[in-house]
This record gives C-alpha cells, structure tokens and sequence, in this order.
C-alpha cells in the first residue's frame, strides 16, 4: 500500500474518531437528567461507563493479538457501539439506562487503543510523522464538542444521544475504509501472542517504570479535566472565555502532533515523558497561583507538553520496546491503568481536593507529575538510549 494512502486512511478515520466522545463528555450527563435521573444516578451512570473501559481495553486488545485481526475487532467494536448508543436512546429507567450504557463503553472502548497502535506502527513503517495522523483525533474531540454545544442551543438537550450514536455511527462506516493488517507486517511473520510471553513482558521493572511515568503524568490531568471549567469561572472568566482558554490547549496540542517526528529525533521517547511530565508540573504550579488572563492562556498552551509529549513519548516507547505481537495488549493495558484507574483516582479525589483547598489543588497535581518526572529519569537509566527493541 502507497504511504499516501496509508495516511489519508487513518487521517480520516482519526478525524471522526473522537467525534462521538466530544459530544459525550460534556453532554451525556445533561441527557441522562433530562431522563429524569437524579444527581446520584447520572454519577453512577457516568461512573460505570468509565469503570467497565479497566475490562473492555484489555479483553479486546488480547483478542486482537490472540487472533491477529485487529482491524476485525476495531471495526466489530465501532458497529457494536453504534448499536448499543442507538438502543440507548429508547431505554426506559436507571437499570436499563446503566446496562445499555456499560455495553456501549464496553464496546467502544478498544477502539482507541488498537487504532493508536496501528498508526504507530504504520506510521514506523512507511516513514510518516504519527502526529500528523494523531492530530485528526484532536481536531474531531474539539469539533465534537463545539458543534454539539451549538446545535444544542437551537435543539432540546433530548438530542444529545442522536448526535452520539450518529457521530458513532460515521465513525463505524469509516472504519471500512481502515488499512488491512498486512498493510503494515509485510516484512515478516508476526507469531500470534502467548499468555506467559505477556506476562514476563508487563511483570519486567522497566514496563512497570514505564507504565507509572507515562500513566501519572496523564494522570495529573485529572483535576483540570473535573475542576478546570469551574475553577476558571471562580477566577471570574466568563463561559466564552472559559471555552477560548480549553481551545486554545487542543490548538497547541495539534501544532506539537503537526511536528512530532522533530520533536521525537530530538528527544527519543522517555526523554519526551520527562520533558512532558516536567512542563506538566510547571503548568500546575502557575495554574495554582490564579495567574492574569493572559499568562494563563499560556500555561494553558503547555498542554502540549503535558499531554502531547508525554503521549507522543508514550506511543513510540511502546513500538521501541514491545514486540510486534504483544503491541496491542500493551497499549490496552497502560490505556487500563492511565485513563482508567489513574485518571479515575485522581477525578474522583477532585471534589474533595476542590472543596478543601479549592485552586491549590493543582499543587496536588504538581507532585503527581513530579513524580512521573522522576520515575521517566529511572526509566531512562534502565533503558539506555540505542537499546534495540526486543522481539520486533
């Protein structure tokens, strides 16, 4: 397959991967209590479809690689989800609600994953910049965002699941369109996955290492992605201007993907998790001070570097180090741990840090991503740059 094509695939594929998702996030809580479930009930909604993600990635990753056909399972997840989100909107009542909910997060959940795994690897093998692939996925989380929140002005809040499950079901069309599996393993036999190899893998101290780095400095975002939108609001800033300071971190997110390979020859991987985890801790740290409008625009900016790097890091590691079989599985489990049980963690502490120290909790955060900080420095010390990948 030609490079161009290649990348037009997943390009368009990745501009309406995050389509749905955008709508969801700020949106789906409004259309759950416009059901008529009470506060308690949309939290355990919204709660339980985030949990049931730590099950999902995990189990479809391993089945991607067990059968090796992962863009079977991305595309079987995309029309199942579509599905699940189109039922939902006829359920009747909290337990239906619930159930159908978990299905559709359940469904949906690899996607991601094994999606990022495959533009990784392909973007290795036809010599493309990943980021120039990844930054569509921004691009369609803000577009999901903005254009529902405009379309709700002018249609009733009962919409919303429409616009999931049709936003949904774009996505699930254009994963038909998604390079076939050997589009990217022509150079050799890729041996299916074994249970023990995994383990050793995922049990070694450097994986470990890795895992806590790259899932704590993510991790630390949790605050900001709970509290951010009302801690600005408490600063004074108007809803407008709210909405400007969260485009305006995408923006910059999409500039740093638009030149990634630079920034990944300059760097390598764990020195990106280093210097994205250590601007993540200056971001918090200024943030904390309740800055002028116009420094915290730029600190708002270094979610470039908070998130992109440490991301952009976090991707190429896990092509260096894993081998070519257990790819999948591996970006399963850190998506597991980073934005399941990590990112969970540090949202659900997130009232009470509010409540208790109100914008001074974003010093909480510094030390997380501190921490992250130090562990990418000892993983950098276990793994020496040039080490060759082992297995792929």
């Amino acid at each position: 397959m030609p490079s161009r094509n290649f990348s037009l695939r997943l390009s368009l594929f990745n501009a309406v991967l995050f389509l749905g998702s955008g709508i969801q996030l700020p949106f789906l809580p409004l259309w759950l209590k416009d059901r008529g479930l009470p506060d308690s009930q949309v939290a355990l909604v919204v709660a339980l479809m985030m949990a049931v993600r730590i099950l999902a990635i995990p189990l479809g990753t391993f089945i991607a690689d067990i059968t090796q056909r992962r863009r079977s399972v991305i595309i079987a997840c995309a029309f199942g989800s579509t599905a699940a989100y189109v039922l939902l909107g006829f359920m009747p009542g909290f337990w239906p609600i619930l159930l159908t909910g978990m299905l559709a997060a359940a469904l949906l959940a690899p996607i991601v994953p094994l999606t990022e795994t495959l533009a990784v690897e392909g973007s290795a093998h036809y010599g493309l910049d990943y980021g120039r692939i990844r930054l569509w996925a921004s691009l369609s989380f803000l577009t999901g965002s903005l254009g529902a929140g405009a379309l709700l002005e002018v249609v009733p809040v009962s919409s919303v699941i429409l616009l999931i499950a049709g936003a949904q079901a774009l996505g699930a069309l254009v994963t038909l369109l998604l390079p076939p599996d050997s589009a990217v393993r022509v150079a050799s036999r890729v041996e299916p996955i074994r249970l023990a190899s995994l383990i050793t893998l995922v049990s070694a101290a450097s994986f470990i290492v890795f895992m806590l780095a790259a899932g704590l400095g993510q991790a630390s975002h949790g605050f900001l992605y709970a509290f951010g939108s009302v801690y600005f609001e408490d600063l004074g800033y108007s809803k407008f201007v709210i909405g400007l300071l969260w485009a305006s971190s995408v923006m910059a997110e999409v500039l740093m993907f638009a030149f990634s390979n630079r920034f990944y020859r300059s760097f390598g991987s764990v020195r990106l998790i280093m210097l994205g985890t250590a601007l993540a801790t200056l971001r918090w740290v200024v943030t904390a001070l309740a800055p002028p409008l116009g420094i915290l625009f730029l600190v708002q900016t270094l979610h470039a570097g908070s998130f992109g790097l440490t991301h952009l890091g976090t991707m190429h590691y896990i092509r260096e180090r894993v081998p070519a079989n257990m790819r999948n599985s591996a970006q399963g489990l850190y998506a597991v741990l980073s934005s399941g049980v990590l990112m969970s963690g540090t949202m659900w502490a997130s009232g009470a840090l509010y409540a208790g120290l109100g914008g001074a909790a974003f010093l909480v955060m510094a030390v997380i991503s501190a921490l992250a900080c130090g562990l990418a420095m000892l993983l950098l010390a276990l793994n020496p740059k040039g080490l060759p990948a082992p297995g792929a």
